[in-house]
């Protein structure tokens, strides 16, 4: 049982590069346009990212945050609709909620690529 659950912890870290790209191809696919299947992958890549590095942060530091990992979407979630607010004088939450997910696929591609470095050195050289 601990085996399976170590497979699953490894893939999930692993995961989001392979997931990337499998779905950049396949939205490019359906909709035949790359801005599009650009936006559309970042967008749905943002639940993968988030619980990678939720895994990453559980492996090097013993601790999960997970309340810090929310407290930080509801600040960016806030944050874009102050945003939109201040640029039309108008809420669309729809257009606030992309832009919500487009940030926090930028931050939370970083955090990834810096835990997974920071954790690759961490593991080769300590």
């Amino acid at each position: 049982m601990s085996n399976v659950l170590i497979y699953i912890t490894a893939f999930i870290m692993t995961a989001p590069l392979f997931i990337l790209i499998v779905l950049y191809f396949l939205t490019r696919k359906w909709y035949r346009n790359k801005k599009k299947a650009v936006h559309q992958t970042a967008q749905l890549m943002v639940p993968v990212l988030i619980a990678a590095v939720y895994v990453l942060m559980m492996v090097l530091f013993g601790n999960g945050f997970f309340p810090w990992i929310i407290v930080l979407l509801l600040g960016l979630l806030s944050l874009a609709l102050i945003v939109q607010y201040k640029l039309s004088e108008e809420l669309r939450f729809i257009r606030a909620f992309k832009g919500f997910l487009r940030l926090t696929f930028l931050l939370f591609m970083f955090v990834y690529v810096g835990l997974t470095t920071y954790g690759l050195i961490d593991r080769l050289l300590l």
